[in-house]
């Protein structure tokens, strides 16, 4: 069974919504890795808990 358009026009834009929306998938997940970066960094940033507490 095949579920794609058989004319060439149909196809073409197909392509360029895929495209299109692989672009903003590879977006969301290069921003996704940017903020765990942050988040480890941030950790390891984190000064010791203090021995004793006011």
């Amino acid at each position: 069974m095949n579920d794609l358009p058989p004319d060439l026009p149909r196809l073409r834009i197909l392509e360029t919504w895929l495209a299109l929306t692989l672009d903003r998938v590879r977006h969301q997940i290069a921003t996704a890795e940017r903020r765990e970066q942050e988040r480890q960094r941030g950790e390891q940033a984190r000064p010791a808990a203090p021995d004793w507490i006011l």
